[in-house]
């Protein structure tokens, strides 16, 4: 509780609460009578209405009486229990702070480990499980879809999440550090440096990099000014940086909008995004959960790893791949395990190396159980995998679901529990 700055404020309250409940039991015992007896009438006060309405001076009801004296009597025990009179605490010691801690802790200890489970699986390994996706949607929702959207595609100010325009970069790492620790986008205010006509200029030059409507005459007087007060952040093919958050301007991606309007008002004014850090409110578990979603939703992107000798890509580069790998699952469950994972790296890399290959993808269940939940079952476990190959940067376009004639595998139910991912 937050004390008084002064004792006096703490004392006016507590005499004030404590001569009112006294004043009103004074005056409720005042207002007792003596009960009428058999036959006699209650004594008839000054005021008539109409002749015939007389208020009469009957004896408050016993029941009345009684339960104001239970209210007062409940409320003089709950201000010596529980706070209320002025920095007196009660002697239970209760403070709603206490209560949301207890609260919190309570719900730490039946979830963190549900949360924490994933917590030693990379970022691109839980991005393919079923059951991680769906924990990391409803945090998404409950956290993030105010500002992203529920389809995390975002809006004027805020970035869409599914497209693979990233400010800050759209690999694991980046993702996860813009989660926990924010974002501050900054872009000065240039109008007063630039005056109006510069303005129209720079947005002219602006507008032509990406291919858009522009007047080609104000665009080329915008390069000079673009060059001088622009390109430090966009830099100087204005493809911008990701580590100042500094957007491209080739693109056709806006997150303010890019028309000659909105880009004037963003040069002139400026802007300010925020991206607040989540760390500190949400754990490192829900953190790394979070990212994992965000990461599969289609625009996640492989960490770069900077640039190769010109032979390596040729000799790393897998010449062959299996034309079907197995990938095995647990009873009952969809979630790829360490080694569904490592038979698909195989598909992986090859589909990496040949941008024109296709991947078919059909899902298998054995014979234990309802036939239509196995039948969920395997197309859950289907999904699972094109996530995961989405997760490693295989455009969807490039997967084909195939629903085989017959999903149950037959056999030995072990062997049945696959999916199997074919190359075309």
């Amino acid at each position: 509780m937050q004390e008084f700055d002064t004792p006096f404020w703490s004392w006016y309250i507590i005499i004030l609460t404590v001569v009112s409940i006294a004043g009103t039991a004074l005056f409720l015992m005042s207002q007792r009578t003596r009960r009428l007896a058999p036959g006699e009438k209650a004594q008839e006060m000054e005021h008539k209405w109409d002749g015939d309405l007389v208020e009469l001076n009957n004896p408050l009801p016993s029941w009345w009486v009684n339960l104001f004296w239970i209210t007062m009597i409940f409320s003089v025990v709950y201000l010596v229990l529980y706070p209320g009179l002025g920095s007196f605490k009660g002697v239970l010691g209760w403070t709603s702070f206490g209560e949301y801690d207890a609260e919190v802790q309570e719900a730490k200890a039946k979830y963190d480990p549900v949360f924490n489970q994933f917590m030693g699986q990379p970022i691109e390994q839980v991005a393919a499980s079923g059951e991680a996706r769906e924990m990391g949607q409803r945090l998404f929702y409950t956290y993030c879809a105010q500002c992203h959207g529920t389809d995390a595609a975002g809006a004027a100010g805020f970035p869409n999440l599914v497209d693979k325009d990233w400010l800050y970069g759209g690999d694991a790492e980046s993702i996860k550090a813009s989660i926990a620790n924010g974002r501050m986008g900054v872009m000065p205010a240039l109008g007063a440096a630039l005056g109006e006509e510069g303005t129209r200029q720079v947005a002219n030059y602006v507008l032509s990099l990406s291919g858009a409507n522009h007047d080609a005459g104000m665009a080329a007087a915008g390069k000079t000014h673009f060059d001088t007060n622009c390109a430090a952040c966009h830099g100087a093919d204005a493809k911008g940086m990701a580590a100042m958050g500094a957007p491209n301007l080739t693109d056709k991606t806006w997150l303010y909008g890019g028309s000659e309007k909105a880009i004037i008002e963003s040069v002139t004014k400026g802007r300010n995004g925020v991206m607040p850090a989540q760390l500190q409110a949400l754990g490192e578990a829900k953190v790394h959960l979070l990212t994992a979603y965000v990461y599969g939703l289609g625009g996640g992107m492989a960490k770069a790893t900077g640039p190769a000798p010109a032979a390596a890509p040729e000799a790393a580069a897998p010449a062959s791949a299996p034309d079907v790998a197995k990938l095995y699952f647990d009873s009952g469950k969809a979630d790829l395990s360490a080694d569904a994972s490592s038979a698909l790296q195989g598909i992986i890399d090859f589909a990496t190396a040949n941008a024109d290959s296709r991947i078919a993808i059909s899902g298998f269940h054995d014979a234990t159980g309802r036939a239509a939940a196995n039948a969920e079952l395997a197309k859950n476990r289907a999904k699972a995998v094109r996530e995961a190959l989405k997760a490693a940067g295989i455009s969807e376009d490039r997967i084909e679901m195939r629903k085989p004639e017959m999903t149950e595998g037959g056999g030995d139910p072990a062997e049945a529990r696959r999916v199997e991912v074919s190359l075309l």
